[in-house]
């Protein structure tokens, strides 16, 4: 098995491998010939010991990264690294009537996010119009709060404010090395064929933006699919990402199959208690709670009878337990008269459907 050795133990080895040739012992004193000779051989074998570690690692998909992993995913599995996608908003700008806003015309946050309008628009007769602006910059970035686009860059005559009703959406990160590392694992290991459950799942993850993905077959009969995805953030994604992955899917599944692909169902859980040590932060619950929910809830698995027909349960002990190991932001030291929707048990979780937290209540006594 190739071990990488140290510069100190390489040329320790020179040096008997030198004794043993010159029939003398090599110097170990620094400025003569034998020791700086050998020394700056073993500076570079160390350097070349390096290298090759890294080659065995850049050889294995468990060990590789980048553009070595880019390599590898395509050759086993014919996979690509999924893009960076900008984020869309619906933009509410106002005005004078009639005044014309270009297609391109830049408006940002206070923070500096920019977007561009996809089309041109013309304000109505009472000096408003709706217009989709997509981010200047690729990636999760652009996914800014609803309310917050409300600077002009560039002045445009006739236009005076404008906001976003709605959140922006849509916006992903390039796919991680971690994540299309899965990606081939789950593909080389669990064998897509013949429009089976893992071909349906290779297909959706192909698009981007994508995170979990869940296959019910026959779930409306014979010859009935049903697909249900998350984002990439574990959220429920947007309708043209499901159109994306519908796209896909007519594409490559067998002749005659009915395929449907949704968003999972939103089940809200309030949660209530009362803290007894601790100044309890709702939003640092809630955050909490939503990272827990995700981490653990709605995930592709590698295994069928998790990814076809599988309840999730949100444990009810779990969830005092996260309130207190994150108390820093929690602002929970201690509780009592802790419910889940209010009740003290565990929460069963269809297959089909994705828990986020609802109202978080701090109860007096």
């Amino acid at each position: 098995m190739f071990e990488a050795e140290t510069r100190l133990a390489i040329l320790e080895r020179l040096k008997t491998f030198y004794d043993e040739e010159k029939k003398t012992e090599a110097s170990a004193i620094e400025g003569t010939f034998s020791f700086d000779t050998l020394a700056a051989n073993a500076k570079e074998f160390e350097k070349a010991y390096a290298e090759m570690n890294l080659l065995i690692e850049a050889a294995f998909p468990q060990t590789s990264w980048g553009q070595y992993l880019d390599y590898l995913a395509d050759e086993l599995a014919g996979l690509s690294r999924r893009p960076a996608v900008a984020a869309t908003v619906i933009l509410s700008i106002t005005g004078t009537a009639g005044a014309v806003v270009p297609k391109g015309s830049l408006f940002a946050t206070e923070s500096g996010v920019q977007f561009s309008t996809d089309d041109q628009a013309v304000l109505s007769d009472r000096g408003a119009a709706k217009v989709k602006a997509s981010a200047l910059a690729v990636g999760a970035a652009g996914n800014v709060q609803k309310e917050s686009i409300v600077k002009i860059p560039v002045s445009i005559y006739g236009v005076s404010a404008v906001t976003n009703e709605d959140a922006a959406h849509g916006g992903y990160d390039e796919e991680t090395d971690d994540d299309l590392r899965k990606r081939l694992l789950f593909a080389v290991r669990q064998p897509a064929t013949s429009g089976n459950v893992f071909h349906y799942v290779e297909w959706a993850t192909s698009v981007s933006g994508v995170g979990a993905v869940k296959v019910l077959p026959l779930w409306k009969g014979r010859g009935t699919v049903k697909i249900v995805v998350t984002d990439a953030n574990t959220e429920q994604p947007s309708e043209e990402t499901l159109q994306k992955i519908r796209a896909v899917i007519a594409e490559n599944a067998p002749i005659g199959a009915e395929v449907t692909v949704v968003a999972p169902t939103i089940k809200k859980i309030d949660v209530s208690l009362v803290c007894t040590r601790g100044t309890g932060n709702k939003e640092g619950i809630r955050r909490a709670l939503t990272r827990y929910f995700k981490s653990g809830v709605f995930k592709t698995s590698s295994k069928i009878q998790d990814l076809t027909n599988s309840t999730v349960t949100i444990s009810y002990a779990q969830v005092g337990r996260v309130l207190l190991d994150d108390s820093a932001h929690t602002g929970v030291e201690d509780y009592i008269k802790l419910t889940l929707d209010g009740g003290t048990e565990n929460i069963v979780i269809p297959v089909d459907v994705l828990p986020v937290v609802g109202e978080v209540t701090l109860l007096d006594t």
